[in-house]
């Protein structure tokens, strides 16, 4: 019985230590309920894109060109519980709302075979991202002032513009709903950022403040 807790006890361990954050803020507006959301597929010109991915070498540059729309498509997903959401081209333009865009600046797979490894909780093998994200509002920027939108020429403001920071950490072998373990870890590091940005961008988003009956005396 005491091994059995002790393995819940350092399942929990682990499953808590997976996941992505919010490294640094530098514009934060408080804007807040938008219309509508509109994402383009995240920059990966320069993504430092690195470690084990699904398809081996052969496929690694497939992986990597695909992987800006891979995570906008997740993004998309959870925007939606903020607003309706869609993925758009480079060539789109947005006539209202937010759009959502940025690059994925590192990749890294790390290693499910070191993952693997007796004492993996250290953090070896693991998986790792960083992402810039820039929002901007684009609800009435214009050509001559108006809200036509087919004159729309410009982005609009920026409202939020952050970086996230993340990844496996030391699940190591183990693995969970928010980690690898040996499987690949992009998969599981972008659903990850892509709820840490819907999660930041949300006021109160686990609804704890909602009560069923009053509890004040």
């Amino acid at each position: 019985m005491k091994y059995a807790l002790l393995t819940v006890a350092t399942s929990i361990f682990f499953v808590g230590c997976a996941g992505v954050k919010v490294a640094d803020t530098q514009i934060a507006s408080g804007a807040a309920n938008p219309r509508s959301i509109y994402i383009r597929p995240f920059n990966v010109a320069a993504t430092e894109y690195k470690g084990s991915h699904r398809g081996g070498p052969g496929e690694r540059p497939i992986r990597h060109s695909l992987a800006g729309r891979e995570f906008a498509e997740n993004l998309k997903l959870e925007m939606e519980k903020i607003a309706p959401a869609m993925v758009i081209e480079n060539d789109e333009r947005p006539p209202q709302g937010w759009l959502v865009e940025g690059s994925l600046d590192v990749v890294d797979g790390g290693s499910p075979k070191l993952r693997g490894l007796p004492g993996s909780s250290f953090g070896f093998g693991k998986s790792q991202v960083l992402i810039h994200v820039r929002i901007h509002d684009v609800a009435g920027v214009s050509v001559d002032g108006d809200k036509d939108s087919s004159k729309l020429t410009k982005r609009g403001n920026v409202i939020y513009e952050f970086d996230l920071s993340g990844g496996s950490h030391g699940t190591g072998r183990h693995g969970s709903i928010y980690a690898p373990g040996f499987g690949d870890a992009q998969p599981f590091d972008f659903k990850n950022a892509a709820e840490r940005v819907m999660l930041a961008l949300s006021n109160d988003p686990d609804h704890f403040g909602i009560r069923t009956a009053p509890v004040m005396h």
